[in-house]
């Protein structure tokens, strides 16, 4: 096997080499857009926000006389972890063995997505290239996209039928149009060229994609995180792999990349304990007759805390709050004995414990039994045990800072084997902390950058010393290879450059953390 440090030339599948004299040409990446089915609250980016990017992207075009353009959205574009179908059906992402339910609730959440909440955005996306060309009086001729695999999104690549669905219905690319190259390339990619020669069957979308022209290379990121990873013990013959392990193509290539489609911890936290306990909540509430803007809104809006575990003590604060009015004991009652209930589930489904490393493992069975016996002494110490447990425990909370040097230097843009290829650029999502750092490579013919794109939706975040604030901060990466047509030239053929946009958001709205729907989507 051969060593991604070594630094002999290595070969990466769906690596884009264009010609020398290629036109003017524009990549654009953005990363975990999150469009969920909206059965656990609406969290994502209205209509006029993609309106507005468009706008942006043929300012670009036109300013630059682009005649191709790459748009990459890299990873978590459909979210189909984050759903109320996995709670009403009793089945979970990690119980594939059931594959009639399984298959069922996967295709019903795409379905949801794809057709109902975001239909305009995928409309916006098959209609991109013809929109363009027109716009740009045929300046531009081309519009290549391109969509990496996240976490959120994986269990779509389990079922054939519903990356068929993808692809066809959301993409408007038909399964019989996708060419014996392109299935062959992307065969390679995992394994195994022969993987989706059959027409019938949808490839997958690729885990990683670069281009030379553009100097630029990006994976999802979840590679590095042993919360979002399985990871595989060896046998029969095949190596192991976990996060710790960091990039390792030909093991996962010998693994069928089952570190980044088999179910994970991060399964567990958002479909087992908060998508169900909103689920849940919400449904007790609506049976007893409690409606409550309030609590409604902090439901609606878990999946936007960040770190993750700021979501269970945001609520667990709000439980307190109402818990001195003798009039909502009801409703503190519904919230708490929920979250104990889905807490205890978690706790005791074998995969959580599973998908565990030994030092979690064992923190997680002690939060078990604890939990058990201090519920003896009454709700409110046993939701202070709760709250302890979970800032312990921190999860969700994966490389939210600027990776060091030497993590940097790991990457596969800068590691010597790939260095042949001229990468500057090293892109990753899934974080959703938008970031951006200088690689320490002693190799000054390669300077380096690792740019983080952050998430394309609102987040709630929390304050220096208390409280939450809700924002947006879109980031959005243009890169530019262009034909020099200054003094230079004869130099320097090509004019490469990059930036990147950021567009904070606050408004009085934000600042409202009990306004609720207010990015529901228009159709």
């Amino acid at each position: 096997m051969n060593d991604p440090t070594a630094t002999t030339n290595l070969k990466l599948e769906l690596i884009t080499k264009p010609r020398a004299d290629r036109p003017n040409r524009l990549c654009v990446v953005v990363s975990d857009l999150h469009f969920t089915d909206g059965t656990v609250g609406f969290q994502n980016l209205n209509d006029y926000t993609w309106d507005a990017f468009y706008s942006t992207i043929l300012q670009r075009c036109l300013t630059y006389r682009i005649n191709e353009l790459v748009l990459v959205l890299d990873g978590d574009i459909v979210d189909m972890i984050r759903s109320s179908k996995w709670a009403q059906k009793g089945i979970y992402p990690w119980q594939r063995e059931r594959k009639q339910c399984f298959s069922a609730v996967v295709n019903a959440i795409l379905k949801d997505i794809i057709e109902v909440k975001h239909a305009s955005f995928f409309k916006w996306l098959r209609e991109l290239e013809i929109n363009l060309i027109a716009d740009t009086r045929q300046t531009l001729a081309k519009v290549k996209i391109v969509i990496t695999v996240g976490n959120h999104d994986k269990e779509m690549l389990c079922d054939n039928e519903a990356l068929t669905y993808f692809y066809e219905q959301g993409l408007g690319i038909k399964l019989i149009d996708i060419d014996d190259d392109r299935r062959k390339m992307m065969g390679n990619m995992y394994g195994d060229e022969n993987l989706f020669t059959d027409k019938k069957t949808a490839p997958y979308l690729p885990f990683y994609y670069g281009d030379t022209g553009f100097r630029f290379f990006t994976t999802h990121g979840q590679w590095r995180d042993p919360d979002n990873s399985a990871a595989i013990p060896p046998e029969n013959g095949l190596p192991g792999w976990s996060a710790k392990d960091g990039w390792s193509i030909e093991t996962w290539q010998q693994l069928k990349f089952a570190p980044f489609l088999k179910p994970c911890f991060g399964d567990t936290v958002a479909a087992g304990v908060l998508s169900t306990f909103i689920y849940q909540t919400k449904k007790r509430m609506a049976a007893q007759g409690y409606d409550d803007p309030e609590i409604t809104s902090v439901l609606d809006e878990l999946d936007l805390y960040r770190p993750s575990y700021a979501a269970i003590e945001r609520i667990l604060e709000l439980a307190a709050k109402n818990r001195a009015d003798p009039t909502r004991s009801g409703i503190v009652a519904i919230i708490e004995d929920t979250l104990y209930e889905c807490l205890m589930a978690w706790l005791g489904w074998d995969f959580t414990l599973a998908s565990s490393p030994a030092p979690r493992k064992t923190l997680l069975i002690a939060a078990k039994w604890s939990l058990k016996l201090i519920k003896l002494l009454g709700h409110s110490l046993n939701m202070g045990a709760i709250a302890g447990m979970i800032k312990l425990l921190k999860f969700g909370n994966h490389h939210d800072t600027t990776p060091t040097f030497q993590e940097m230097a790991s990457f596969p843009s800068f590691l010597p084997g790939y260095l042949h290829y001229g990468f500057q650029i090293h892109g990753e999502g899934h974080t959703h902390v938008p970031l951006q750092g200088e690689a320490n490579i002693k190799d000054e013919q390669h300077r380096s950058t690792y740019i983080n794109f952050g998430t394309w939706r609102d987040q709630i975040i929390l304050r220096a010393e208390e409280g939450y604030r809700r924002r947006g901060m879109l980031r959005a990466l243009f890169i530019l290879d262009l034909e020099n047509l200054t003094a230079t030239k004869d130099k320097y053929p090509r004019s490469f450059d990059y930036f990147v946009t950021d567009v904070l958001t606050w408004s009085d709205l934000n600042d409202n953390m009990m306004e609720t729907g207010k990015t529901a989507s228009k159709i």
